[in-house]
């Protein structure tokens, strides 16, 4: 059985959480000083210019989580929707079905503007994307995982390769790949 790296980066992805925090910050005096924080390795930049939607970090905690989904789910339950309504919403968009357009125009406003961005490495916004995945996929192999290509080898090397991924994306991130 071949696994594709987009389905590992997939699984991947659920399971890990990040979004991005600003490397610095104003003081309560105005100074803007320096302040430490936590970002993913490499730019951050949103998905557009004027898109201030958060965006997972390999980093977060689960606190971290929860606080990047709270707006999102805040803005859904604003409309009388929940996490799982934007779900059928968009399967049955997928699908050909139709949905309802007051519906769909809260949930793609809710979407739009708190709909947590993956994180920038793994952002198909992200010219240098393939460069990182590559560099996950050398990782893997490093560590024993059996490749067949990009793809991974055989059933026994997947649930080897969902073990180790988020370390790899962790340590090719902080090395700036």
């Amino acid at each position: 059985m071949r696994v594709s790296r987009t389905v590992v980066a997939a699984i991947a992805l659920t399971a890990l959480s990040a979004c991005t925090s600003p490397a610095t910050t104003k003081n309560d005096d105005g100074s803007g000083a320096k302040v430490a924080s936590l970002a993913s390795a490499g730019p951050s930049p949103s998905a557009s210019a004027t898109s201030t939607r958060p965006r997972y970090r390999f980093d977060m905690t689960a606190a971290d989580e929860e606080a990047l989904w709270a707006p999102y789910n805040k803005c859904l339950k604003g409309h009388g929707y929940t996490r799982v309504d934007a779900k059928k919403a968009e399967d049955a968009a997928a699908h050909g079905r139709r949905v309802d357009s007051k519906e769909a125009a809260a949930l793609k406003e809710c979407e739009e503007k708190f709909l947590p961005l993956p994180e920038w490495e793994k952002d198909p916004a992200n010219p240098k994307a393939s460069d990182f995945a590559r560099a996950v996929n050398k990782c893997l192999k490093a560590k024993g995982i059996r490749m067949d290509g990009d793809s991974i080898a055989d059933s026994e090397n997947v649930a080897k390769a969902l073990n180790t991924s988020s370390a790899c994306e962790r340590e090719v991130a902080a090395s700036k790949y």
